[in-house]
């Protein structure tokens, strides 16, 4: 049986003694199942990213980042910006929680931080997958789509894709 059956059968018993009881698990299933798979004290930005639903986004990132659960008023917050587009209510996000004095106390080291703003081009590599984060412009997704394959896997090593 592999780890995640098992997390998974017991999130389940948890969940059904705690209906039976008039109670409710305040995190869904497939967020305890996501915070098995990370490595304590890690969080890789990218692989976060790819959340696409704005609120589970923000309670992953809580997780991930601050050790912790989401609070209904840091939640209530972040409500008002749930319409925005995934990668734009993402950056407010990871920007946010790391210029807190909770992520800096927690010691969370962050890779593959596609939001950095210390990025020294302007538009990203989309080509690639949304990968690195690196900003580009139009004309350098044209030139990378023209590279043959070595010199795209030469690239993506450079940029530490895939890592």
């Amino acid at each position: 049986m592999k780890d995640k059956d098992v997390y998974s059968a017991v999130y389940d018993i948890v969940d059904e003694n705690m209906k039976k009881s008039g109670g409710k698990l305040g995190i869904s299933k497939e967020l305890v199942l996501s915070t098995t798979r990370i490595k304590p004290g890690k969080v890789d930005i990218l692989k976060l990213s790819r959340e696409r639903n704005n609120e589970t986004f923000v309670r992953k990132a809580y997780i991930f980042m601050l050790n912790r659960q989401i609070d209904d008023t840091a939640l209530k917050a972040w409500k008002a910006q749930f319409k925005l587009p995934p990668e734009e209510f993402q950056r407010n996000v990871v920007g946010t929680i790391k210029q807190s004095e909770e992520f800096f106390q927690n010691q969370v080291r962050m890779y593959n931080n596609i939001y950095s703003e210390n990025n020294s081009f302007g538009g990203k590599f989309a080509d690639i997958g949304r990968t690195a984060g690196i900003p580009v412009s139009e004309r350098m997704r044209k030139i990378y789509g023209k590279m043959p394959p070595f010199m795209k896997k030469t690239a993506k090593k450079i940029l530490g894709v895939g890592r």
